[in-house]
């Protein structure tokens, strides 16, 4: 009867630690995930931080004076965001405008100001599928990168200006030069 006994003992022992519990290491993830899940923190991160404005004024020898005035669009910007840890990053890749002035010989020839929308428009990004993917997303992500007078240029009635527009944290760029001739005639080319 003893060693029936014990071996009830022992049977109700084991039904009754085995509740279902869990080891530390599970209740450990089980309390970190539910952290994650009830706190959220959120980074947000512009670039440029301020506003930023640079013109560039330049006389060439062939007789064109150049300005080129470059602005930070404080209203219209694109958002990555990245979640690491419990951290919500979002960076705001902010866009440009801006404006070209040309003259010769004292007399203004072009004098034009661009936005993303009208960038859009002119480089076609905005009517890219997907089955075109070089310029794909261009119209949405991407952000000016510089612009560029080109000073040494094989033909002396012609201006080159080099646009490039980038889509941040990746490889992907796309670079338009903009000729501009002495009657104010211009065309953009894809390179």
């Amino acid at each position: 009867m003893r060693i029936f006994l014990g071996i009830l003992l022992i049977i109700v022992l084991g039904f009754t630690s085995c509740e279902g519990r869990i080891s530390k290491t599970q209740a450990l993830e089980k309390d970190i995930k539910e952290f994650q899940d009830s706190v959220s923190i959120q980074v947000d991160v512009y670039k440029p931080k301020n506003y930023l404005e640079r013109e560039v004024d330049t006389t060439l020898s062939n007789g064109f004076r150049v300005k080129i005035k470059t602005y930070t669009d404080m209203d219209n910007n694109v958002l990555f965001t990245k979640i690491k840890d419990t951290i919500n990053y979002q960076k705001y890749y902010r866009n440009f405008k801006f404006e070209i002035l040309v003259e010769k010989s004292g007399k203004v020839i072009f004098k034009e100001q661009y936005d993303k929308q009208i960038i859009n428009k002119l480089f076609r990004y905005d009517t890219v599928t997907k089955s075109n993917i070089e310029d794909y997303d261009f119209d949405k992500f991407g952000v000016l990168e510089s612009i560029n007078l080109v000073d040494n240029i094989p033909q002396p009635n012609i201006i080159e200006i080099d646009i490039l527009y980038t889509i941040p944290e990746t490889e992907r760029v796309s670079l338009h030069k903009l000729f501009i001739d002495e009657n104010g005639l211009y065309e953009f080319k894809r390179i």
